[in-house]
């Protein structure tokens, strides 16, 4: 399955990554595994391992010659995705989720083919890990015994489900997350607002991929404002049932919402000890502010060990609302010592 590939990605964009740094500066293998955590640049680099496999050009990917012009218009014959849901096999169930078998022997039964261009034909099998123990299976002759000029690139945020011996014949390309100040390079080229790209920075966690659909999810956005209200902004004991009722309906989200409280508080916590800007500081009550600039260790814990047993708890016969009331007040405690 063809599909548009980026034309700006260059070796530079992967700068600070060793393992691809190595990789793209020499020669590359018939079998990639590429590791990583969400959203740190697995599939960008596997588009840019296939752009210099297939360009004609002399500095490769030139993005002139006809296959990167192909790859840019999502035309080329000689590349081929694999992912959760999208099918290249017609024996595939309608409605199948994962990578099929019958998937995977049309993806070898192609592989044998000639190619269409330079000599290379390119297979990405994104979410890897979605491949049955039949399906790896079907993969592993492949992988033994490759056949000149076809390349596998198998992505996947879990590694550990794949096989050891699907692992064993590729070579992996661990990619790492990256350091806030890359992340918010990129969110400054794509013309995010500073204020934004600071906070979405902070609750990316080093990943590129959630920072950009932080920055650009209108519900993330709100939640955090609300969140800013209930829990940071609670200025009467008396207040907490009112507003705590006011997030009853919820509790779907409640991963997302401990998620971004524990995001909040340590970045007052990385404030406290210099890890990251002050600027990340500008919508917080003053309290938290003054916390963040003297508070100790020892109070930054407390609230992460109150969001942890509030996640805990929603295993309880406790209700979600109790939960939530609980989880208030150690905010507001906290808060009226600053």
């Amino acid at each position: 399955m063809a599909e548009a590939f980026d034309a700006s990605l260059t070796a530079a964009d992967f700068a600070g990554q060793p393992a691809a740094e190595r990789l793209l500066g020499g020669s590359i293998p018939h079998a990639l595994l590429i590791t990583g955590m969400p959203g740190v640049g697995k599939r960008s680099l596997a588009q840019l391992i296939v752009r210099t496999l297939l360009c004609t050009g002399e500095k490769k990917p030139c993005g002139a010659c006809p296959a990167c012009i192909q790859l840019a218009a999502g035309s080329n014959p000689d590349v081929f995705v694999l992912r959760p849901g999208e099918h290249i096999s017609p024996k595939t169930r309608d409605g199948s989720k994962g990578i099929s078998v019958d998937d995977i022997r049309e993806a070898v039964r192609l592989a044998g083919e000639h190619a269409y261009g330079a000599g290379n034909r390119v297979f990405v099998i994104e979410q890897a890990e979605n491949m049955n123990e039949s399906a790896q299976n079907a993969l592993l002759k492949t992988l033994e015994e490759p056949q000149p000029g076809v390349v596998f690139l198998l992505l996947t945020d879990m590694a550990g489900m794949l096989l050891s011996t699907i692992r064993s014949r590729c070579r992996e390309i661990q990619l790492h997350l990256w350091p806030d100040s890359k992340v918010l390079a990129v969110l400054r080229a794509h013309g995010v607002a500073e204020a934004t790209a600071l906070a979405a920075a902070q609750a990316a966690g080093g990943s590129i991929g959630r920072a950009l659909a932080i920055a650009s999810d209108t519900a993330w956005w709100e939640r955090r404002k609300r969140l800013m209200e209930d829990f940071f902004g609670l200025e009467k004991r008396s207040d907490i049932p009112l507003v705590s009722a006011d997030w009853r309906e919820q509790k779907g989200e409640a991963d997302a919402l401990f998620d971004d409280l524990t995001g909040m508080v340590q970045t007052l916590m990385l404030v406290r000890y210099s890890r990251a800007d002050k600027a990340q500081l500008a919508d917080y009550p003053d309290a938290w502010q003054r916390m963040a600039q003297q508070g100790d260790a020892a109070a930054f814990v407390r609230l992460l060990d109150a969001i942890s047993q509030a996640a805990m708890l929603r295993q309880s016969q406790v209700t979600w609302q109790a939960i939530l009331e609980q989880l208030m007040l150690r905010f507001m405690e906290e808060k009226s010592k600053w």
